[in-house]
């Protein structure tokens, strides 16, 4: 299989695409530094056979997103791991997006549907995003603030990249079962996650996540079980132990189709 892991340069896409290596699968690792790339792309040839490549991209840029996408010539397996961690308030990118909704929605949004039709054309077509499936609320301002211009929080942030994620993921199962999808929560792990914090948060924060965090090895097993397991026509909630069958928020059916709407006239531009 050929797996295009976003956020494979660091962090829990460098824990899944290691795991992938190990596994026999050949993998593009996409990312931001190329640097960390060429080490990683080693480390995976030291544990499987398969091919490896890197393909650059800022997940913060939609036109790099979709000029990526374009070059992509058949794919199996779509894994999403981009993100970042921050307290800032509502922080615009060049194309005027808030920067925690496009790592966490849109980029994502965009790779499903800009490289559907290439994983559909797979036997075993799967597409997992890795963020906050079964760990976060709804976020009820979906209809009249959905980029959260005017109800920014840290809080509302996680709770709106979680639930739109488990909204847009089930409308895409529920048009096309022949692949499987699924939203994973990968738990507290040990990476350089919260390096966008202040000083002494960022101190505190790796302080527990050295004593309290899963190395990030572990969890890229554990979510690569969750993705080998997922089921189809719904997609699939993974919890930090790779086990599925994890629930949706509550007004989810309610939401689902207007958020997937949403995001979609927010993203024609790309799509």
């Amino acid at each position: 299989m050929l797996a295009l892991v976003v956020g494979a340069t660091s962090g829990i896409g460098h824990g899944i695409a290691v795991t992938l290596a190990s596994q026999g699968h050949s993998i593009i690792l996409v990312g931001r530094s190329s640097e960390a790339a060429t080490r990683i792309i080693e480390e995976c040839k030291s544990k499987g056979e398969g091919t490896f490549t890197f393909m650059k991209v800022d997940c913060f840029s939609l036109n790099s997103v979709r000029t990526l996408c374009s070059s992509i010539p058949k794919l199996d397996w779509l894994i999403m791991s981009q993100g970042m961690a921050t307290i800032q308030g509502y922080t615009e990118t060049e194309e005027g997006f808030d920067q925690k909704l496009s790592l966490h929605v849109y980029s994502r949004f965009l790779f499903a549907n800009l490289l559907e039709e290439k994983i559909n054309e797979s036997e075993d077509g799967r597409v997992m995003s890795v963020l906050s499936g079964g760990v976060h609320s709804s976020y009820s301002g979906y209809s009249n603030d959905f980029e959260l211009k005017s109800k920014y929080s840290v809080k509302n942030a996680a709770d709106a990249a979680g639930f739109y994620n488990d909204c847009w993921l089930d409308v895409m199962s529920g048009r096309n079962d022949n692949i499987k999808w699924g939203h994973a929560a990968p738990g507290f792990v040990n990476t350089k996650w919260g390096t966008e914090m202040p000083i002494v948060l960022r101190m505190v924060i790796r302080t527990m996540q050295k004593a309290f965090g899963r190395d990030k090895f572990k969890c890229g097993e554990y979510m690569c079980e969750g993705l080998v397991n997922m089921g189809k026509g719904k997609v699939d909630i993974i919890d930090e132990k790779g086990k599925g069958g994890g629930k949706v928020t509550k007004i989810h059916e309610q939401a689902k189709e207007e958020v997937f709407e949403k995001l979609s006239e927010l993203m024609k531009q790309w799509l």
